[in-house]
């Protein structure tokens, strides 16, 4: 069809044709708009479900990770076995030594508990008992534990080490003596083996409440003031005994203060049985001094 005419029908059904065409774009112009909004509608839905579903997996990994922690928490000991009897033995020797008369050789117990492990820093699992809790269930899976804790006896021919109640006695008895009462320190004056003998009625009355924390402080002290006391006796008179009693007075601080409560927070058997032979050192030699 040319493009310049001057027949009036062919005008006619070019611009016919034109019309259509335009009607047409229309059309599709309206079909795509169509087809945008409804990809904007479901791209919206998709961001919402998204954002929904990955609200509830943060939600739910919260959840499992709590849920994770307190099954840990009610499977994890409460105490290991290894703290369990060594506790037990520190407890049967503060009861031994509060009596002068009686001594305990072993000691037998039986435990009922979840026996259980513990992953320490080290990787290394440690046993250990989780005491029963009525919220845990019924206590069906109880495990019985029994174990034996036995004193080593000394060498044939060697004196069986004294109780601390016993030292306590005796080291009273040695600096009650009028012996000590020439050695003086400060001004005013004051009597270290007068101290001494006051720390040792203090520590006897309260022998209920003996803990090797408390023994510990006291021992501190008659340390300090032996000490004082083996520094005056060495001017005084010096000799072999002397300073062997400073040295046993010197041993007897350096034991109080790696066992100092500021700085320890278990304490074992062991210790208690260090504390009392190193109190008993100290009243040994100061006894020979007054011969």
């Amino acid at each position: 069809m040319p493009l310049i005419t001057d027949n009036i029908l062919e005008a006619r059904g070019a611009y016919a044709a034109l019309e259509l065409r335009a009607q047409s774009a229309q059309q599709s112009v309206a079909a795509l708009q169509s087809t945008v909004e409804q990809l904007s509608s479901v791209h919206q839905s998709l961001v919402e479900s998204a954002t929904i579903q990955n609200q509830f997996a943060v939600g739910q990994v919260r959840t499992n990770a709590q849920l994770t922690a307190q099954q840990a928490g009610q499977v994890s000991p409460d105490i290991s076995l290894e703290s369990f009897i060594a506790s037990l033995g520190l407890a049967v020797a503060l009861g031994e030594a509060s009596v002068p008369d009686r001594t305990i050789n072993s000691v037998t117990a039986t435990v009922q508990s979840y026996f259980t492990f513990d992953i320490g820093t080290d990787g290394v699992p440690t046993a250990g008992l989780r005491l029963y809790q009525p919220e845990l269930g019924a206590p069906t899976a109880l495990a019985t534990i029994s174990f034996e804790i036995a004193k080593v006896t000394p060498k044939p021919g060697t004196p069986a080490p004294r109780t601390l109640y016993i030292v306590l006695q005796y080291k009273q008895s040695v600096f009650a003596d009028s012996f000590w009462a020439k050695f003086t320190t400060g001004t005013p004056p004051s009597h270290p083996a007068a101290l001494i003998v006051a720390e040792m009625v203090k520590m006897l009355a309260n022998v209920g409440g003996w803990n090797l924390p408390y023994l510990v402080q006291e021992a501190a002290i008659v340390a300090g003031l032996e000490t004082s006391l083996a520094t005056l006796v060495g001017a005084a008179s010096p000799s072999a005994q002397a300073s062997a009693y400073a040295n046993a007075a010197g041993a007897l601080s350096t034991l109080t203060k790696s066992l100092d409560p500021a700085t320890r927070s278990n304490f074992v058997a062991g210790d208690l049985f260090a504390l009392v032979a190193a109190l008993d050192a100290t009243t040994n030699i100061a006894d020979s001094l007054r011969s």
